[in-house]
């Protein structure tokens, strides 16, 4: 009797570290998958959503079914913000859901092993349904959910009690947890996620990351491209990368409408933030509002706040204020907000923006993006944002006749000196004029008005005895020859 005792617990204590090996194993595997190759999905989960800490908001979460599930996953996903929050937070939920439903599973009576492979099986599914960015964490909380209340019912020993309680927990299990779980199963999209990283380094404002991501990268999208070149335009750089990738994309030819992708909304509230209209800016952060959860968008709400702070428009900026200090994550920025307590990165930025701000009332009924920039330049000439993206748009166009007129008008002002050298020293926009002073049959003190770099005026010389060769592949030249301009 005493040896079958043994043998007993001797088999136990396997099935037990069977137990604990196999789930060290999923939950090693499945935080550094998510931590290292699909971080930045956890990024835009998070700012998809506003969640408040306050009783009149957490009491919608249960006006119908799922309502703990929903309350619980979406108070977590808040903390998605930070760097390693987000896989530890999933790991953790997916492996106590495993836990308790191998236990729930072994109480039932199941071979322990059955009970284990059943119980990993789950979890790695759920962990699956994860790499569509639309399943959310609450959808796993809500597994947790079920799990804890099968667990709960396995504790009691007597089978007809067990049935009757577990008939009993079915409706309030149901109230708590039920949730609409989606089963549209996809493969990692680590296209997406490099679209996520870039807009997350972006956001953060690593600069260098985002250069580095998109000159590093075997191919490159128009996300990748949009961000690479938006961070070139604050650096007063451009002109000068422009043509490094073609086709290129700068986001001036979209335009804002009912079919318009979630993901361009965000980017062009990021781009008319970084041209200075606090309108359009404002208006594409509503508009992300619209097709967030809850038409609530937490990067969005802050970004709206600071138009307000820019445009000094209080009675706005109190309302998003407030709102913001009602989360975890965004109180303290909000209450230094409400105290003028910006950091130096904050406080500079938000100076430079006061600047482009109009001096009197205007309408603008148009999203297009030319007639915007014309309206920004002409409130302030010195927007270097807003004037290479207008010269630059034209040029991928192929527009030489527009970037002449627009050139012209702002790059040929002898009352500012320091922005008329800016252009001549823009290798790009001495190339454009090269092709129209050329096809206008100009004068040559046409030329000696326009064109400033020497070595610009040797290469198109050049050339024009090897048009269309590669070896000028660096040069409008060759882009206005050879490279088809986007469709708009």
């Amino acid at each position: 009797m005493e040896e079958k005792v043994e043998v007993k617990k001797n088999g136990g204590k396997k099935v037990l570290l069977f137990y604990l090996l196999a789930f060290l194993l999923f939950s090693a595997a499945c935080w550094l998958f998510f931590q290292y190759k699909y971080p930045c999905h956890f990024f835009y989960q998070e700012q998809n959503q506003l969640f408040l800490l306050d009783w009149e908001y957490v009491s919608s979460y249960f006006d119908k079914p799922g309502g703990l599930a929903r309350l619980g996953g979406d108070f977590l996903t808040q903390f998605y913000y930070y760097l390693y929050a987000g896989a530890s937070i999933l790991t953790f939920c997916l492996l106590l859901s495993g836990i308790l439903l191998g236990c729930a599973l072994r109480r039932f009576g199941l071979n322990s092993y059955v009970a284990l492979a059943i119980a990993l099986a789950v979890i790695i599914f759920s962990a699956v349904c994860h790499f569509n960015v639309s399943y959310r964490l609450s959808e796993t909380v809500s597994l947790f959910g079920w799990t804890l209340t099968l667990w709960l019912v396995s504790l009691i020993r007597n089978r007809w009690l067990r049935l009757s309680c577990l008939a009993i927990m079915l409706l309030p299990a149901f109230l708590l947890f039920s949730y609409p779980h989606i089963r549209q199963l996809q493969q990692p999209n680590f296209i997406l996620e490099k679209d996520f990283a870039i807009d997350a380094e972006y956001r953060f404002n690593n600069y260098d990351h985002v250069v580095n991501m998109a000159e590093n990268a075997e191919e490159l999208t128009e996300q990748m491209l949009f961000f690479y070149n938006l961070v070139q335009a604050q650096r007063d750089q451009l002109p000068d990368h422009l043509l490094r990738f073609t086709p290129n994309q700068l986001g001036t030819f979209y335009k804002i409408g009912p079919e318009t992708p979630r993901l361009t909304i965000i980017n062009m509230n990021e781009l008319y933030w970084a041209l200075g209209d606090m309108t359009f800016t404002e208006r594409a952060a509503m508009m992300t509002n619209v097709f967030a959860s809850q038409n609530r968008n937490v990067r969005m709400i802050k970004r709206l706040a600071e138009c307000a702070i820019v445009s000094k428009d209080t009675v706005a900026q109190q309302k998003f204020l407030r709102l913001l200090e009602k989360t975890l994550v965004y109180r303290q920025w909000a209450a230094d907000a409400r105290k003028g307590l910006f950091t130096h990165h904050d406080g500079h930025l938000y100076a430079q923006k006061m600047l482009l701000v109009p001096q009197r009332d205007t309408i603008t009924t148009s999203d297009n993006a030319h007639h915007i920039m014309v309206q920004l330049l002409d409130r302030n000439p010195d927007n270097r944002i807003a004037l290479d993206y207008m010269l630059c748009s034209d040029l991928l166009l192929k527009d030489i006749e527009s970037f002449k007129r627009d050139y012209d008008r702002y790059c040929l002002d002898d009352k500012r000196p320091v922005m008329m050298n800016r252009c001549f020293q823009k290798r790009l926009y001495q190339e454009a004029l090269c092709i129209w002073l050329a096809g206008t049959e100009a004068p040559q003190e046409q030329w000696e008005r326009y064109i400033h770099l020497p070595k610009v005026l040797q290469r198109f010389q050049e050339y024009n005895q090897q048009r269309g060769s590669t070896r000028f592949k660096d040069t409008y030249w060759y882009y206005f020859d050879k490279i088809k301009a986007p469709e708009i």
